[in-house]
């Protein structure tokens, strides 16, 4: 009678743990190869778009846009900056009830202390209040390839925690926007005014001094 081999039982477990093993090093490879391959970024969800300043208007619609944003750093960007720009030196002229008030304060005003103002009233707003600027019956004058007129009514809502300081300003602007050498506009200069139908309200002006400190 013909006898069938059969392999001893330890070499038959052998076998398959070498297979194992093997497929093993196979599945883990595969991993290892799909970890290392260069994934595709994910866009930051918080990041705001701003679009480069070419002409006078983009830098009204981005200076709303830090408004709305809560964003100081492209907030200073719609002034004028002598350091990164080679620019004419930044001035504010604040409303004549307050400089009035605070004539101390505005001698020295700068790029510095608009920062300063800003970053302060936003560490006193809820991360989920609305904040909000708006531009009403806006005119352009004095229109020249480096230089441009901005007069406009605006209402600007900042609804912080101070319950001394008014969440809501309004008044009159007018800006000199100049172009720069890297093409790009900017304000250099921004004076504030109060409107006669407003002559008991708050002006931006009262914002920056209350907010200085």
């Amino acid at each position: 009678m013909k006898q069938h081999y059969r392999k001893p039982w330890n070499q038959e477990l052998l076998c398959n743990v070498l297979v194992s093993s093997i497929f093993s090093l196979i599945i883990m490879n595969c991993v290892s190869c799909s970890l290392l391959d260069t994934r595709t970024p994910e866009s930051p969800g918080n990041t705001v778009q701003y679009d480069p300043a070419f002409d006078y208007q983009t830098v009204l619609i981005n200076l709303k846009k830090s408004i709305q944003y809560k964003d100081p750093t492209g907030y200073i960007r719609c002034l004028s900056d002598t350091l990164e720009q080679n620019a004419q030196l930044f001035v504010f002229e604040p409303s004549i009830e307050v400089l009035t008030r605070y004539s101390g304060l505005f001698q020295q005003w700068s790029i510095n202390q608009e920062r300063a103002y800003f970053q302060n009233v936003l560490s006193k707003i809820p991360k989920d209040a609305n904040t909000e600027l708006k531009f009403m019956n806006t005119v352009f004058d004095g229109i020249t390839p480096d230089s441009v007129i901005v007069q406009s009514d605006y209402v600007l809502t900042l609804p912080h925690n101070v319950a001394s300081i008014q969440n809501v300003s309004s008044g009159g602007l007018r800006f000199v926007m100049k172009r720069q050498k890297n093409g790009l506009w900017s304000i250099q200069r921004w004076s504030d005014y109060l409107l006669i139908k407003d002559s008991i309200g708050a002006t931006w002006s009262s914002i920056k001094a209350q907010f200085n400190n």
